[in-house]
């Protein structure tokens, strides 16, 4: 069972050996972000523990990388959610609010925060919003791999 992307050198099952620097970080009711704006000098962490913080995270530029702000965006939404307990309250509308305005020509971030509205649409509580926030995170490393392997293969 060890399938290969096209063009890409190693099994997709094998490439948890290969990635080993991540930017963000999910601790259950906190989201750490590695600080771009440090890199390379430095190695500093920022923790997130609520929405409004990751959308100030992503205007300053802590964040970079389409995948990464659509990443971080949707678990902005799960902190907001955690913190309210109710999907339907003005708070959590606040939060989407502020994260759409946190970087408005980002289209990995109206992607990611429109997908966990439509999770909330249909009733998802916050433990099912983590689970979507973990997949809109895994869908964009699978993405971000593939665009690779095809830059391999040319």
């Amino acid at each position: 069972n060890r399938r290969r992307l096209p063009g890409f050198p190693v099994p997709m099952n094998d490439l948890s050996r290969h990635d080993r620097v991540r930017a963000l970080q999910w601790r259950g009711d906190t989201l750490a972000l590695l600080d771009q704006r440090k890199l390379p000098r430095e190695q500093a962490w920022i923790e997130c523990v609520d929405a409004r913080a990751v959308a100030q995270a992503i205007r300053d530029l802590v964040v970079r990388g389409a995948p990464a702000i659509g990443i971080a965006a949707a678990y902005g939404v799960v902190l907001a959610l955690q913190r309210t307990g109710r999907a339907d309250g003005e708070g959590v509308r606040a939060d989407f609010a502020a994260l759409r305005a946190s970087r408005p020509t980002a289209v990995n971030l109206f992607w990611a925060l429109d997908r966990m509205q439509r999770a909330i649409d249909t009733g998802a509580d916050a433990a099912a919003l983590d689970r979507e926030a973990r997949s809109i995170g895994a869908e964009a490393t699978w993405r971000g791999l593939w665009a690779l392997a095809r830059t391999l293969e040319t």
